[in-house]
Formats: C-alpha cells, sequence, structure tokens
C-alpha cells in the first residue's frame, strides 16, 4: 500500500466493520482461510497502490484486536446508524483530502478497480463522490430489489439508483431495460468536503423511499462519478455468501 503518483492528494481509505450484523451476526469474525473475514479484507486492501493510509473502523473490540493482531490499523468508533457515518467519525480525525469507503465483507474486490475509482477523482475534480457499476450479465438480476440499479448520463455521472427495475419502457418498445441500466458496486471515493456535506444534510424523500443513501447526494445536486468496472466482488451478507466465497477462494488461491 503506498501512494506512488506524483500528486499531493492524500487518499485514506477506511473499511467499517460492525459486529451485529442483521442478516449474519458475527460475519467480520467468520473464519475465511484461517483468518477472520474482515482481517482478509484489510489483507486484500492493502494491495491498493494509491492509498495512503488503510483503516479498519468499528465499534466492536473483539475486531479491533483481530485487526491489530494481524498488523494493521484499527480505530473505535461511536456506534452510527450508517457505515458512512462512521467513516466520518474516521476521517475527522485524519487529514485525508480523499475519503475511500470500501465494505468489510468483500475480500475479493480487485485492488486494482479500487485503485482505478481514486484515479478517477483524481482526473475529475467536479465530480464530489465516486462509486462503481458493472454490466448487468443477465436480465434476472435486473428485477432483484435486493441489487441496486444507477442510470448514467453522457458524462457517467449517476442520474438515479433504484432497486426497482428501471428505467421504465414505453409501451411497445425496448423491454431490455437491463442493458441500459449498470448494475451498482458498493465502494465509494468522498472528496472531504463533499463527504463533510454529506453528513450533514438531513435525509431526503427518495433516500427514505429507496432505502438508498447516495440518493441523499443526488437530491442535494452532488455530483457522483461512476466508473465502469468488469464484474462486482463477491460481498459475503449471508452464512450462505461465506460459503459462496470460501469456494471462490479454493479456486483462486488454494485449500483453506
Amino acid at each position: 500500500m503506498s501512494n506512488s503518483s506524483q500528486n499531493t492528494t492524500r487518499v485514506l481509505v477506511v473499511i467499517p466493520a460492525r459486529y451485529e450484523s442483521s442478516r449474519f451476526p458475527g460475519k467480520a469474525m467468520a473464519d475465511l482461510a484461517g483468518e477472520p473475514l474482515i482481517v482478509r479484507v484489510v489483507r486484500n486492501a492493502a494491495w491498493m497502490q494509491l492509498a495512503d493510509e488503510l483503516i479498519v473502523a468499528t465499534d466492536d473490540e473483539r475486531i479491533r484486536l483481530a485487526v491489530v493482531e494481524a498488523g494493521f490499523q484499527c480505530e473505535l468508533t461511536r456506534n452510527h446508524p450508517t457505515g458512512t457515518d462512521r467513516i466520518g467519525e474516521i476521517a475527522a480525525r485524519h487529514g485525508a483530502d480523499l475519503i475511500v469507503n470500501l465494505q468489510g465483507d468483500e475480500p475479493l474486490l480487485d485492488p486494482a478497480d479500487a485503485d482505478r475509482l481514486v484515479q478517477a477523482m483524481l482526473d475529475d475534480p467536479q465530480a464530489d463522490i465516486g462509486t462503481c457499476a458493472h454490466a448487468f450479465a443477465e436480465e434476472e438480476a435486473w428485477h432483484d430489489p435486493n441489487t441496486v440499479k444507477v442510470l448514467l448520463d453522457r458524462s457517467d455521472r449517476a442520474l438515479y439508483f433504484s432497486r426497482a427495475p428501471v428505467p421504465g419502457c414505453f409501451p411497445g418498445g425496448e423491454t431490455a431495460g437491463h442493458r441500459s441500466a449498470m448494475r451498482h458496486v458498493g465502494i465509494y471515493a468522498f472528496r472531504r468536503r463533499a463527504l463533510e456535506k454529506f453528513l450533514d444534510l438531513e435525509r431526503t424523500p427518495l433516500e427514505i423511499q429507496e432505502g438508498l443513501e447516495q440518493l441523499r447526494a443526488l437530491e442535494h445536486g452532488m455530483n457522483i462519478r461512476v466508473l465502469t468496472i468488469d464484474r462486482a466482488p463477491v460481498g459475503v451478507d449471508t452464512p450462505a455468501d461465506l460459503e459462496e466465497v470460501r469456494k471462490l477462494w479454493r479456486q483462486r488461491y488454494g485449500a483453506c
């Protein structure tokens, strides 16, 4: 992990992690190839080349100890309603210009994609927030309300995020809307001023309706740059997801 670019922008990567996950309590400490899931996530993130500092943010002492014992930085935070709020507390303690929010349950995220997102933000100073998306491989996922869709403008700015299968289609017109939408990937890069502004804003009607934080930014006119990547990492939301990640891990790295 080293910021090898010539720019002077300081990049802080924060990985929020909590123990009491609603669908999978204790998942941050679940075993993956002999180490807790959160440790595998931070080891993977440490391969980023454009990060100056990497911190796990948690409100649980068990997670903190596991991360520190593995040789990485972890800070305790207060209880927060969202991971973004937790990241805001960490960012307030550190002098970074760009703050990257990596999910604490995606050990297979390609660190090169995270670097590409950082570089996209460095190349696009008008963007307040950056995130990633990829093309839908099949129409079935487009109909799944647990899969978040994003519509882009001609400059790769987000127009809208939704759980619904957007865009809608004019009657008798094209019905393959999944070819027009992108599948959102939950990694974010915030400019410091944008993160501070976002956390000061009240929750907005569309955010509440869709259950998607990023709509708060759009409803207040903030620019979200969307980087297209090849595919999404497999996240761990349930015990079944963990088994799938273990299988993929064995295929990639050998026996667990």
